[in-house]
């Protein structure tokens, strides 16, 4: 019995100490600048965000973060799952029928670079991790299903015994080519590596009936927004970053 209860106390007193190290994380230093005169219209405006990472620790600086007149301070809160960082700020109160423009930095402590694939703030993605000197081109991936962000189940496609089924390979630096379940499709991509976007254009091929989910897959590869490659593997994202494609590298 003894023993029993000395296992109960550890399992409580390790229950304890995991809790108390996950509420350390938290947001501080926040500052921000009084309204900010432009003469540009709102619309003109462009915001910016610098996210940068020291020690254990993520620093946000927002340029022209759009508040109403009667703003005197800025609310900062997150929740971070399955390597997403989603970052809601605020200007309170926010009653006035003006609008203005804040410069707003703050730290989030206890979150490393190593733990983050993205950053959205308000719902826009502001950070996308990726590999430094990585291109797509000549390079061949096959997928290994769909991913949920907000869950992080994967889901493969069927049928899921075909080898040559959904494989992707960027021949140059603007055209694909890949296979379906039963077609051959090509096209052209847009990418940006400082920005992590991309997006398939132009998609054609061959118009076989599909089987399993191969109707599915190609009509994903047209919603397609951005990307990451993690080592050996290739992440396409789509529907505002809710899901992504993912595909493990073939070959060197």
């Amino acid at each position: 019995m003894k023993k029993v209860a000395i296992l109960l106390s550890l399992v409580l007193l390790f229950a304890v100490s995991c809790a108390k190290s996950e509420l350390e994380s938290k947001v501080s230093n926040v500052s921000f600048t009084p309204c900010l005169q432009n003469n540009l219209r709102s619309s003109e405006l462009s915001d910016k965000v610098d996210v940068k990472f020291n020690n254990k620790d993520v620093q946000i600086t927002y340029r022209n973060f759009e508040v109403t007149c009667d703003f005197t301070t800025v609310n900062v809160s997150y929740t971070f799952v399955n390597g997403v960082l989603r970052i809601t700020q605020k200007g309170s109160p926010s009653q006035a029928d003006c609008v203005c423009h804040t410069d707003v930095s703050y730290t989030i402590e206890g979150i490393s670079q190593n733990k983050v694939n993205v950053i959205f703030i308000n719902g826009v993605q502001v950070y996308c991790y990726n590999e430094k000197n990585n291109t797509l081109q000549g390079t061949k991936w096959k997928l290994i299903g769909i991913v949920d962000v907000q869950s992080g189940d994967l889901t493969e496609l069927e049928p899921k015994d075909c080898d040559e089924c959904y494989t992707l390979t960027f021949d140059t630096d603007n055209t694909f080519s890949g296979l379906t379940t039963t077609n051959v499709i090509m096209g052209n991509y847009e990418i940006d590596y400082d920005t992590y976007t991309l997006r398939f254009i132009n998609i054609g091929g061959t118009e076989v009936g599909e089987i399993g989910d191969g109707y599915k897959y190609a009509e994903i590869l047209w919603k397609i927004q951005s990307f990451a490659i993690k080592n050996t593997y290739l992440h396409l994202h789509y529907s505002n970053n809710k899901n992504y494609l993912k595909y493990k590298k073939i070959g060197g």
